[in-house]
């Protein structure tokens, strides 16, 4: 009997260590379900006793959450109780550890994943489920193509990179953006490998900028520069091309290592500025639209991408302070060609030359003498310009502005007043006309000699003061000039020192001159030198000073007698010569 029990425990023991499975914490094994309580699942795993599975630890990815007897199930081994032989197992750990396998796998090897955004965690980013395994989704790592509301991402499936993945920290990061500039790198390598100098191929404008435009040609951006837009200089892309329109392009230059196409929309067509001599030869009239206006002139659009300059000195034969005067933008002019630079693309263009030259009669027109009506154009410093005609204007001196002493032509003239004007001389080659006002006036100087003469004391107004002198007004229209030495008996610096602009003074003629229209005046002797008993030197000296008076009252008689047949009887001797030369002859 004993002998029988001692051969029943080893066959029992070689049973138990043959037949009874091993198992270590973190094993996953699979097993069946052979009891279903409320919070435990009972599981045969081929250990002593049924392994224990927590009804929290089954998968998450189970439609209905429930488990029937009989069914086969992967548990992973969470904890061993060696003393009572009991095992405890989990269903969602396993599947955890089978899932992240596979992302550990996508991960070393660089490759895409799909999650789904489930979750924000706000002011950082978002949760994604990964196929059952959470991860972290940096808000910096979104991308471009997607929205960042919440509400706009939840439930879409989106391809990712993995970033960061610990199996200990349970930590996994991913990138939308990383995967979208991976995708661009592989369609840019794509690209470039197919890409051809001389290839036209059809583009979406990105962006417009002022150094050109930014075309998509198949998920790679090349740049069209504005000087490849069209065959004419351009400073920013024209406004016809706008971002999302469909652009067809050339491929000139490409550089796969930088990254780099180089794009034109002008070499589609050829260069117009070929053989462009032949078409505007110089002298040659043609029809074009005026494309723009500047300060200096018009640009004239004689066919696309050709254009020519009317520049402002060619649009009229007279001189508009403003292009726009003469034409508008849209405007249609005939012009003439007056050079053509196929090297600079320059071609220069005269409008006025298909007009009439408004000189070639202009002789004939305004002879000198006549007296004709125009209007001030134009005041200088040294006059002002009067039209006569479209394109004919003569200049009137400021001298032949009035018979009296003018300032400035703006004291007398305005622009835009109608005077009428004296021809005083023609000359169409230099395209010059000489005019007068004055001439039309009545000479105040023949009235002045008529009524005064040197000598004569007068008393009028100072009307101006310089540093060589002072002028009074005599007449309305006749100034003379005191000169600083006639001004005090006194040594003065200037003028101004004795007398200001206003006063009334009386001062004696002293030389007059017609020709020059200058009339000298003194304030000193007004009334002659005082009366000086004569000395035994002036008695002896007497005969020689009689000599010489007696020959300057000759002389003087001879000059009255010219001045009276010139029709001048009021002028004396110093009239012409004035105080000064009598004095040399005494």
């Amino acid at each position: 009997m004993a002998g029988a029990m001692q051969e029943k425990i080893k066959m029992e023991d070689a049973f138990s260590e043959s037949d009874v499975k091993t198992y270590s914490r973190g094993d996953t094994i699979s097993g069946t379900v052979v009891q279903v309580n409320a919070d435990e699942i009972l599981v045969d795993i081929g250990y002593k006793s049924e392994g224990i599975l927590p009804v929290s630890e089954l998968s998450p990815f189970r439609t209905d959450g429930k488990v029937e007897e009989g069914e086969e199930i992967e548990v992973l081994v969470t904890y061993i109780d060696e003393e009572k032989g009991t095992v405890y197992a989990s269903e969602k750990q396993a599947e955890y550890e089978k899932r992240i396998d596979v992302l550990e796998e996508a991960f070393r090897e660089g490759r895409v994943v799909e999650g789904e955004v489930t979750g924000e965690v706000k002011g950082a980013g978002y949760h994604v489920n990964l196929d059952g395994i959470r991860a972290f989704l940096p808000g910096s790592h979104l991308g471009g193509d997607l929205p960042s509301a919440i509400d706009e991402l939840r439930g879409q499936r989106i391809p990712l990179k993995i970033l960061e993945l610990s199996r200990r920290d349970k930590n996994l990061v991913v990138s939308h953006k990383v995967y979208l500039k991976e995708k661009e790198r592989e369609q840019r390598m794509a690209l470039f490998d197919s890409l051809e100098k001389g290839q036209e191929i059809e583009g979406v404008i990105r962006s417009v900028v002022d150094f050109g435009l930014f075309v998509d040609i198949g998920g790679f951006e090349g740049l069209v520069h504005r000087s490849e837009i069209a065959w004419k200089d351009l400073p920013v892309p024209p406004p016809e091309y706008k971002v999302g329109d469909a652009v067809r392009v050339k491929v000139i230059d490409f550089d796969k290592e930088k990254g780099k196409v180089s794009l034109s929309i002008k070499r589609l067509r050829p260069d117009p500025w070929d053989g462009i001599l032949e078409r505007y030869p110089v002298g040659a009239q043609v029809t074009g639209k005026v494309v723009s206006v500047t300060d200096f002139g018009a640009f004239v659009e004689l066919e696309q991408d050709v254009e020519g300059l009317v520049h402002v000195s060619e649009l009229s034969w007279g001189h508009p302070e403003n292009p726009k005067e003469v034409v508008n933008e849209g405007d249609e002019v005939t012009v003439v060609v007056l050079g053509c630079d196929a090297d600079a693309h320059r071609i220069s263009l005269s409008l006025r030359r298909m007009q009439r030259d408004p000189w070639e009669d202009v002789e004939a027109k305004y002879p000198r003498g006549q007296t004709v009506t125009g209007t001030v154009t134009k005041i200088t410093d040294f006059g002002a310009f009067v039209k006569l005609e479209d394109g004919v204007e003569g200049l009137v001196h400021v001298s032949e502005i009035d018979w009296g002493h003018v300032n400035h032509p703006r004291d007398v003239l305005s622009e835009g007043d109608t005077v009428e004007v004296k021809v005083l001389n023609v000359d169409p080659k230099e395209r010059r006309i000489s005019l007068s006002i004055r001439e039309l006036k009545d000479n105040p100087w023949r009235k002045f000699v008529e009524q005064y003469s040197i000598d004569d004391v007068i008393e009028g107004e100072i009307t101006e003061i310089k540093d060589f002198g002072a002028f009074m007004r005599i007449t309305d229209d006749v100034d003379g000039l005191i000169h600083v030495s006639e001004v005090s008996d006194q040594r003065i610096a200037t003028p101004a020192d004795v007398l200001s602009v206003g006063d009334k003074v009386q001062a004696k003629i002293i030389g007059i001159n017609e020709e020059k229209k200058q009339v000298r005046l003194s304030m000193r002797n007004l009334f002659g030198p005082p009366e000086i008993p004569p000395t035994a030197l002036e008695e002896r000296e007497r005969p020689k000073r009689s000599r010489r008076k007696e020959k300057g009252r000759a002389r003087e008689k001879v000059d009255r007698r010219f001045l009276e047949d010139a029709g001048h009887e009021s002028l004396s001797m110093r009239d012409l010569l004035g105080d000064a030369s009598l004095d040399e002859e005494e």
